[in-house]
């Protein structure tokens, strides 16, 4: 026991400033050892976006308990004295299963087939496809069409910026946009010799003009491209029977030419989807179960998702497998997902011009990639025109 000089207090050793080395003069508090990294409660944990585990190859993978197969199918019934019965029979056997390892949100991927997949899309995922952000590099690398300046359809900086200003203030101005007006003309990036021979009706013309009005100027001479057959495009004429009855002058049915269809063939957009490099690297040929599962003691949870881990992506798929095979040839046999939408489209600022195309996703590629405009996923497959509502 001593006096502290500081509180005058008759206490053990605890504000002595020669501390023995024993530590003893040190309290309670400062005993404690200290922990060098304190880790946050996992409720408090923010983990990144992760894909989906990867395929290793090998064996390793097989798993000896059945598997929770999909519902079977019902397939054309052969005849015994068929040639092909016992090749199906075969092909309907139980395949073998592979199972991935859990990544860190407790997900793998299960696998019904005689061997591992050869092409893993997974391998290409980067942290930048799970998550969404704005791409300005790629738009900043898109070079522009020969002869075509950054203020097309105006020629020069000026003119845009009187264009600008004279569409986008309203019909009545106002105080701030007369000030915003007099900021323009007097900057000094503003050259009154850029504007003074500038064809404003012309410019207004070109604004609102659509592929439809410029189709329709080039039909005696040369089509744009989106209609040209080189590009894979073609055109139907529509032509719908309208009934006459029998007091008429000339009664039965008459055919009537309403319009014409643009499309594009199917099995071309197919072909010219598979043949793109790029595009094929996350293309799913094979589908998969996707399970989670917490820990190795509890069951597993089907998670749904993407198409082609839906149950009806795997039941086609095994029933293209087990259909009797082109002779002579041991190509493997896919399933492609065809997913179609289409809705109206505003095609100018200015006026009421619409157009109303179908598109066309292909759901072997993973929705976080669809719903990306910079991944360019979407093909326009056909054009229809809008029925003329005529109010009496």
């Amino acid at each position: 026991m001593y006096c502290c000089p500081d509180c005058n207090i008759s206490v053990p050793q605890h504000c002595s400033s020669e501390s023995p080395e024993d530590g003893t003069s040190l309290t309670l508090a400062e005993r404690r050892p200290r922990r060098l990294h304190r880790l946050l409660p996992k409720r408090f944990r923010d983990e990144i976006p992760q894909a989906l585990p990867l395929l290793p190859p090998v064996p390793e993978l097989l798993f000896d308990r059945p598997p929770i197969l999909p519902s079977p199918i019902s397939l054309p019934s052969v005849s015994d004295s068929a040639p092909n019965s016992s090749s199906q029979a075969e092909a309907s056997q139980a395949h073998k299963v592979f199972r991935t390892p859990r990544n860190i949100f407790g997900l793998l991927r299960q696998y019904l087939s005689d061997k591992l997949p050869s092409h893993d899309p997974e391998e290409h995922v980067t942290l930048q496809d799970l998550y969404d952000h704005e791409n300005r590099d790629h738009a900043a690398d898109t070079p522009l069409p020969q002869g075509r300046s950054v203020f097309h359809p105006y020629p020069n900086k000026s003119s845009f910026l009187l264009g600008d200003w004279h569409w986008n203030q309203g019909n009545q101005k106002s105080k701030q946009g007369f000030n915003e007006l007099i900021s323009i003309v007097s900057s000094s990036d503003f050259k009154p010799e850029d504007v003074r021979h500038t064809n404003w009706a012309k410019l207004d013309a070109t604004l609102a003009q659509n592929e439809i009005d410029a189709v329709s100027a080039r039909e005696e001479g040369d089509h744009s491209e989106w209609i040209d057959a080189d590009a894979g495009w073609n055109k139907t004429p529509i032509n719908i029977s309208v009934p006459f009855h029998n007091r008429t002058k000339n009664p039965g049915p008459k055919d009537y030419h309403v319009g014409d269809l643009y499309h594009r063939s199917l099995v071309s957009i197919i072909r010219e989807k598979l043949s793109n490099m790029h595009d094929d690297k996350y293309f799913h040929y094979d589908p998969f179960e996707l399970y989670w599962k917490k820990t190795d003691s509890r069951d597993d949870i089907r998670v749904h998702g993407e198409l082609y881990t839906s149950p009806a992506f795997l039941d086609a798929h095994r029933e293209v497998q087990e259909l009797p095979g082109e002779p002579g040839c041991d190509l493997p046999r896919v399933v492609v997902a065809m997913m179609f939408a289409s809705d109206a489209t505003h095609l100018t600022s200015f006026g009421t011009a619409k157009l109303w195309p179908a598109y066309l996703f292909m759901g072997n590629e993973s929705k976080y990639r669809r719903c990306k405009p910079s991944c360019h996923l979407c093909n326009h497959v056909a054009y229809f025109q809008s029925v003329s509502i005529i109010i009496p």
